[in-house]
C-alpha cells in the first residue's frame, strides 16, 4: 500500500511541473459532510476545464466545468459519495492534466481517525515544504491519516495581495505544498495577515475568501463572519474567526459569534471537541513580565480567548484549542483545556519567552506540524518537526470508557438548583477530584476524596452558574450546577 502511495505522489509532482497552464491547484476543500468533496483550480488562460474522478484510476465519471467569477477559477462538488471512501481524480485544462486523490470523511459513527494541524506559512513556502514534506511521509506510512489539514491562519504575508498568493502559497515550485493540498481537503482559521497588505486593514478578507469559499454559519459570502463548525467521525471542530469585529487589533470576536459558538458546542454530542482559531489564549509569553530572550515580534496572550472563550471550553468539554500567531510551538494547559501554539509551518521563528512553569507546559522555537490521532475514548498529539523528530506527544482521554460509564451512571448531584448545601455522589470509593469553577474558567473550590460521595457547603458562594468537575484518573465528568 505505501508504495502504490509513493508512486501516485511522484506521478502528481511531476505533472506539476509541465501544467503550465495550471495557475492554482487543483485543490481540494473540506465541505462539511461525509458525502462530498469539493476540488478548486485556477487557469492562466482557460475557461473551460474537465474533471474525472471514480474509485480506480479509470475515472468512472467526468464532468465539463465552466470558469466562474472574472479570474478563471473553477470550483466543483462532487456529491453522492460513500464516506470513508478514497476516490481519484483527473483535471483537465486543454492538453494539460494533474491528479489527485481524497478520502471522504468517515461515518459520524467511526470511533477512530487522524488529521493534521499546523499554521504560519506566510514568506517561506521552500520551508513549508520541508513541513509538508514530512507530512507526506506520514500519510506514506499511515495511509488512513489522508484525511484532511487544519491550519491555524495567517497563509501568506499579504493576504490582500494576489502575488503572494500565487508565489507564497499556491507556488508550484514547492512540490510538496501542492501535492499535499490535492491530497486532503484545508480547513482554515481566518489569520490577521489575511488582512495585510503593506499595512493591517480592516474589514473583509476577500482574497482569502476568493480561494476558501467555506459555507460559514453566517452565511458570509464576501470574506467576513467567517466563522463554522462541522463533524468529522468522533470529532466536532469549531473554527472561528478572530477579526468579524471590522478591525484586526486585538483580536476578539463578536458578540453574535460567541453566542454561535456557545450555541454550537452545546449542540454537539461528539466525544471530542476542538476549537481552531488564530490568536491564542495562552502562549508562552510570560504573564507578568518579558524576558530579555524574548524577540520584540512575539505576541501577546489573547484576553479574549481567555474571558471568552475558555469559559465555554470548560462548560462544553472542548478538549483542545488550536492557535498560531506567534511562530513556535507552545502548550499550556489550563482549567485541564489544553491550548497548542502551532506557529511553526514557514514564517520566520519567534523565541519563546518561557519554555515552562505556571500554565506553559513546554515551549520551542521550531517548525513543526501536530498530528492528531484518536482511537475510541483516547488520542495521542504528536507534535513533529520536519526531519521526523519528536517535540513533544500528548495523551488525552475522554470520558467515554468504563470507568466513565460507571461514574455517569451512579453520580448524583442534588439539590440543582442548591442552596446553602450541595450533595454530590459518585457510588464508589474511588480516588476523584473535585472543582468547582466558574464561567471564567477559575476555580473557586477544589478538594480531593476517597469517598461515597460528599456534601459542599455553597452558601459562601455568589449565585449564579458553575461547572462541577469530577475527575478519576484522566476521566472527567462536567455538569452544570446553579446556584441560587
Amino acid at each position: 500500500m505505501r508504495k502504490i502511495f509513493l508512486i501516485m505522489l511522484s506521478v502528481t509532482v511531476s505533472i506539476t511541473s509541465s501544467a503550465q497552464s495550471f495557475r492554482k491547484g487543483p485543490y481540494l476543500l473540506f465541505p462539511g459532510n461525509n458525502t462530498s468533496m469539493t476540488i478548486m483550480w485556477q487557469s492562466d488562460t482557460g475557461t473551460s476545464s474537465t474533471l474525472f474522478w471514480g474509485t480506480s484510476t479509470a475515472y468512472e465519471h467526468q464532468v465539463n466545468v465552466p470558469a466562474y467569477g472574472n479570474d478563471k477559477q473553477f470550483r466543483y462538488t462532487i456529491t453522492g459519495l460513500n464516506p470513508g471512501t478514497k476516490y481519484y481524480y483527473k483535471v483537465r485544462l486543454g492538453s494539460r492534466e494533474k491528479t489527485g486523490s481524497f478520502y471522504t470523511a468517515p461515518p459520524l459513527s467511526a470511533g477512530d481517525v487522524s488529521f493534521y494541524v499546523y499554521g504560519d506559512t506566510r514568506s517561506h513556502p521552500d520551508v513549508q515544504n520541508n513541513v509538508t514534506g514530512r507530512i507526506l511521509t506520514e500519510m506514506a506510512n499511515d495511509t488512513a491519516s489522508q484525511t484532511l489539514c487544519v491550519l491555524t491562519g495567517d497563509l501568506v504575508s499579504r493576504g490582500r495581495t494576489e502575488q503572494d498568493w500565487d508565489n507564497q502559497f499556491f507556488n508550484s515550485q514547492y512540490p510538496n505544498n501542492e501535492t499535499l493540498k490535492s491530497l486532503v481537503p484545508f480547513v482554515i482559521a481566518r489569520g490577521n495577515h489575511e488582512n495585510y497588505n503593506g499595512s493591517y486593514s480592516s474589514g473583509n478578507a476577500t482574497l482569502f475568501y476568493k480561494y476558501w469559499p467555506y459555507g460559514y454559519a453566517s452565511g458570509s459570502t464576501d470574506g467576513d463572519d467567517m466563522y463554522f463548525s462541522f463533524d468529522y467521525g468522533p470529532v466536532h471542530i469549531a473554527v472561528l474567526d478572530q477579526y468579524d469585529n471590522g478591525t484586526w487589533r486585538p483580536g476578539r470576536i463578536s458578540t453574535a459569534q460567541l453566542r454561535w459558538l456557545q450555541n454550537d458546542l452545546a449542540a454537539s454530542n461528539k466525544p471530542w471537541k476542538f476549537v481552531v482559531l488564530h490568536e491564542p489564549g495562552w502562549s508562552a509569553r510570560s504573564t507578568s513580565r518579558r524576558s530579555s530572550r524574548s524577540l520584540l515580534s512575539e505576541h501577546s496572550n489573547n484576553t479574549d480567548v481567555q474571558n471568552n472563550i475558555q469559559p465555554l471550553c470548560v462548560q462544553y468539554g472542548v478538549q483542545a484549542v488550536f492557535g498560531g500567531h506567534n511562530h513556535y510551538y507552545a502548550h499550556t494547559l489550563v482549567d485541564s483545556i489544553h491550548h497548542f501554539t502551532l506557529g511553526g509551518g514557514g514564517a520566520s521563528l519567534y523565541q519563546p519567552s518561557y519554555t515552562s512553569g505556571g500554565v506553559i507546559v513546554y515551549a520551542e522555537a521550531t517548525y513543526h506540524f501536530m498530528k492528531v490521532s484518536i482511537r475510541g475514548d483516547s488520542a495521542v498529539l504528536r507534535v513533529i518537526r520536519p526531519d521526523g523528530s519528536l517535540v513533544e506527544t500528548i495523551r488525552l482521554h475522554t470520558s467515554i470508557t468504563a470507568v466513565g460509564e460507571d461514574l455517569t451512571a451512579k453520580l448524583r448531584i442534588y439539590p440543582n438548583p442548591a442552596n446553602g448545601t450541595l450533595h454530590v455522589e459518585w457510588g464508589s470509593r474511588r480516588p476523584v477530584r473535585l472543582q468547582l469553577v466558574d464561567l471564567t474558567g477559575r476555580k473557586v473550590w477544589m478538594q480531593h476524596l476517597t469517598a461515597w460521595g460528599t456534601v459542599l457547603n455553597v452558601s459562601a458562594f455568589k449565585r449564579g452558574l458553575y461547572i462541577l468537575r469530577i475527575q478519576s484518573g484522566p476521566y472527567v465528568l462536567s455538569r452544570k450546577i446553579i446556584l441560587h
